[in-house]
């Protein structure tokens, strides 16, 4: 295997985390710098270049594209926020209380400190 470690700031552990999150779970580049912490997208999209991964080319299951009516734990997705720079959603917690966010923040792994699975009022009580 090519070594694609070094000059992007990449240590060995952090990429088997990153073609981990890109293979397995399908996440995108932006997606997988947020998690790290670490790198920007484009940073991530050059590792995987060079270590000539892409998601199709071994057997893994991709995100669904986020489309209204998806529901993640309490929230339900309602509509994409047209004039949003980033990608935006207006969703609803069962609780009935409305806001707009990035749904990114759903898919994150469980134990993610940013994983969102209820509106803030919900996580009050």
């Amino acid at each position: 295997m090519i070594d694609v470690t070094g000059k992007p700031g990449f240590t060995k552990s952090e990429f088997e985390i990153i073609k981990r999150l890109y293979i397995d779970e399908g996440r995108s580049y932006s997606q997988i710098a947020k998690i790290l912490g670490k790198g920007s997208e484009r940073s991530v999209r050059n590792l995987l270049y060079k270590a000539k991964l892409n998601c199709y080319s071994s057997i893994g299951t991709m995100v669904k594209p986020f489309k209204p009516g998806m529901k993640y734990g309490k929230i339900t997705l309602v509509s994409k926020l047209a004039k949003a720079k980033k990608l935006r959603y207006h969703v609803v917690c069962d609780c009935g209380y409305e806001f707009d966010l990035d749904p990114f923040f759903l898919t994150l792994p469980d134990e993610h400190k940013s994983k969102i699975f209820q509106c803030s009022r919900c996580n009050e009580d």
